[in-house]
């Protein structure tokens, strides 16, 4: 979620660029070339060979700072600058305006400032929201669903009697999106994104597809080229809604009387279901038992290390306040439920594959752990480390907190009981 104090900013820059286009003239940089399919070829090899981890803590990019959003859309932008091709999308304060590459409020600076004057801009007036206005949703192929394609939800917000009686939103599953880095053999859907909140940090990579696209603006995507934005959407290439209608288990018939064939109730998509049937559509061959398993360990290795940085940027912000209470945008950047929702699925992804059966409690996790002690040990303080295993069976007893009010322990599972906080929750 972008703060006030960002779109408060947006606006000075806006009003300023209002005084200095009046007396400036030059582009961020200039467009010498077209988006056809050949740079779109070139863009996702670009994303699959260089767009890697490091790209905004170390070289050219270094100390960018990116929220989900933000680095997909500086991924497009960093491209385009980068092989002279036009940034445009719509801009999101309404209308059919654009924020572009032609801009001139930055004249002055050198190129180089430019561009970076440009990215912030654009990363504090885009998120997750306005992802859905410049992409468009994809057939379910290789041809569509390849690095640099996009993996989208918006921020979901739900109001019930409380919420309606007090003017307040009750905000749950925040929007999300990564960037696709990758699609194995195996039709495993590679990704690499930042997080909230804005900082400067390593990107993540994953392939834990944890949710399902639930309504048109969600779900894998393809940019909208600068003339696109002239065409219906399903004039665009590859544009299809598949993927919205995919995840409905196969109903099988239960009998009746005179062996009549019966079924209960119509049955509801799901994202077992969804996962099972994108990854098949996608694979050049079958992903064997051992390399799944693999493949989430490595995921959930990912996602708890990337959850340290976040924890430790909580307590501190926890500590400073000395006893009060996080506000509203302070406890939606430090608060961790979707982020360990994904953790939760993914370690339930590997006990369903290779837990087996048991009666002893946590003894279905014990069988898949060993697919765990290849990720370092996790470092939760200076002086404090965590393996994977043990993290993984503080989830599977849902020890683990999401509340950035709760002390470092009970983020982690440590505290032998969590004491509710008299906080609120937003």
């Amino acid at each position: 979620m972008k703060s006030t104090k960002f779109f408060t900013r947006a606006f000075i820059i806006s009003l300023l660029g209002m005084h200095i286009g009046l007396q400036a003239h030059a582009a961020v940089w200039t467009a010498s070339n077209s988006w056809d399919q050949g740079w779109e070829d070139k863009y996702s090899e670009w994303v699959k060979t260089s767009f890697n981890e490091d790209i905004f803590v170390k070289g050219q990019y270094k100390g960018i700072s990116t929220d989900c959003a933000d680095a997909v859309y500086t991924s497009r932008a960093i491209f385009a600058f980068e092989n002279r091709l036009p940034f445009v999308i719509l801009d999101p304060s309404g209308g059919d305006s654009k924020i572009s590459n032609k801009m001139s409020r930055w004249d002055g600076d050198s190129e180089g400032n430019k561009f970076r004057e440009f990215v912030d801009y654009v990363n504090e007036m885009t998120d997750t929201k306005s992802l859905p206005r410049d992409t468009y949703p994809v057939a379910i192929s290789r041809e569509f669903v390849r690095a640099g394609a996009i993996w989208s939800r918006p921020r979901i917000a739900q109001k019930n009697f409380f919420s309606f009686l007090f003017h307040t939103t009750i905000k749950e599953d925040p929007g999300h999106a990564e960037l696709v880095k990758d699609v194995t053999e195996t039709g495993a859907i590679q990704l690499i994104g930042s997080t909230v909140p804005a900082a400067v940090r390593p990107l993540i990579s994953t392939s834990s597809l944890v949710f399902m696209p639930v309504e048109t603006t969600t779900g894998l995507r393809k940019w909208i080229q600068p003339s696109g934005y002239e065409q219906k959407p399903e004039q665009l290439p590859g544009y299809s809604m598949e993927q919205f209608k995919m995840g409905v288990p196969e109903v099988t018939a239960t009998y009746g009387k005179n062996n009549a064939e019966s079924v209960s109730s119509t049955p509801q998509r799901n994202i077992d279901t969804w996962s099972k049937e994108i990854q098949t559509r996608l694979q050049l061959r079958a992903e064997d038992k051992d390399e799944a398993l693999q493949r989430y360990g490595t995921n959930l290795c990912n996602l708890v290390q990337a959850r340290v940085d976040v924890i430790r940027k909580a307590e501190q912000a926890r500590i400073a306040l000395n006893g009060q209470c996080m506000n509203a945008d302070d406890y939606d950047s430090y608060s961790t439920p979707s982020r360990d929702k994904r953790i939760v699925a993914t370690i339930d992804q590997m006990v369903s594959v290779g837990g087996g059966f048991s009666f002893i409690p946590g003894g279905r996790l014990e069988k898949v752990k060993k697919f765990m002690q290849n990720c370092p040990p996790v470092q939760i303080t200076a002086e404090k480390s965590l393996s994977l295993g043990d993290i993984a069976s503080a989830y599977n007893s849902s020890k683990v907190s999401s509340n950035p009010n709760d002390s470092l322990e009970a983020r982690w599972g440590l505290s032998a009981t969590q004491s509710p906080n008299s906080c609120p929750t937003y």
